[in-house]
């Protein structure tokens, strides 16, 4: 646990917050002076993307919109102010934290089953997506990481197509031969790089503008709104449309913690940040189609749409399904 100086100071405060409308017997007369503030629960929700960022600036408003009246409110903490992916499911599994967001590849660490959904070229479209990550196969793996682990997946919200950025035109792998790409550190993205072609290294996303600039590395893979919210196409001569991964962030809670709320409360919630994914939806895919037009106008990176992905495709399917111990779900939603 990384936080084991503060974890238990966070812990106990957030017992507190949850448990504040409780202090007060029914028979005790209490003058508060506001009775609906005193009996409305404050939530901690946390991520690390900016604060431009659609999960902050469409997917909290509209979490906060839903629960009006429910007795419920969502304080959200963005750009990573409690920790990066890793240190907030920590601190959530701890009941440290009420509520966070985190990709499947994090998820992977307490359910291996759950980082399939960052594989690449697993769905086809958007809406391939939202009916995996809303049907049978992904309940069973929630259900899983639940009981293993205590972390509750209340929603899933779509994070954005993952494209290619780099200093040469890429259509086929052999484009990326000899050119170093940074990804994630993940096992699962050190493969992805490898079927685009290129040899893979990790860096902090914070690094990567000064890698490119200084051609430390050739090349990145990100959503166009990542993309574009760090600037990097000002230091990349080519967007590339791979469309690799279509990419989804979850977002998670303490079972324990969660059940500790009226039934209402708990139902609420679990509608309320459901109806904030269509939001992030719209959100995203605005952005997407905003930023690819306007490149598109001003030449700042020259958008290729030219590229093999049958090709790229094909040298997934020959190694993620043998790699990776979740293999044959990666071909089920494929054949979904």
């Amino acid at each position: 646990m990384r936080y084991s100086g503060s974890a238990p100071f966070l812990a106990a405060s957030a017992v507190i917050a949850l448990g504040l409308t409780s202090c007060v017997g029914d028979d005790a007369e209490v003058d508060t002076g506001d009775t609906e503030a005193a009996e409305e629960t404050e939530l901690r929700f946390a991520h690390v993307y900016d604060p431009e960022h659609p999960v902050e600036t469409c997917g909290v408003p509209a979490i906060n919109d839903a629960l009006e009246d429910s007795g419920l409110q969502i304080s959200s903490y963005a750009a990573g102010q409690l920790g990066n992916e890793e240190e907030l499911l920590e601190q959530v599994q701890s009941g440290a934290l009420d509520l966070a967001v985190a990709g499947p590849s994090f998820l992977g660490v307490w359910e291996q089953n759950a980082e399939l959904f960052d594989a690449t070229y697993l769905f086809t479209d958007v809406d391939h997506f939202e009916e995996t990550v809303n049907g049978d196969i992904a309940e069973d793996i929630w259900n899983d990481l639940r009981e293993s682990s205590g972390l509750d997946v209340l929603s899933s919200w779509y994070y954005g197509t993952r494209h290619l950025t780099s200093d040469v035109e890429v259509t086929t792998s052999e484009d990326l031969s000899g050119k170093t790409l940074r990804v994630p550190e993940a096992p699962l993205y050190q493969t992805l790089a490898e079927v685009l072609g290129g040899s893979p290294t990790s860096m902090a996303l914070g690094e990567v503008y000064l890698g490119l600039q200084q051609g430390t590395i050739d090349g990145q893979e990100n959503p166009v709104p990542t993309i574009a919210s760090n600037s990097f196409q000002e230091v990349q001569d080519y967007i590339n449309l791979t469309g690799h991964v279509i990419q989804g962030v979850m977002v998670v809670g303490n079972q324990d913690a969660l059940s500790g709320l009226p039934e209402d409360q708990q139902e609420a919630l679990r509608e309320a940040t459901a109806d904030a994914a269509d939001e992030v939806r719209t959100c995203i895919e605005e952005e997407e189609e905003s930023y690819l037009e306007e490149w598109a106008d001003s030449g700042e990176i020259e958008i290729n749409d030219d590229v093999d992905v049958d090709h790229f495709r094909e040298r997934a399917a020959e190694r993620i399904p043998d790699e990776f111990e979740w293999g044959d779900i990666y071909l089920e939603i494929q054949e979904d």
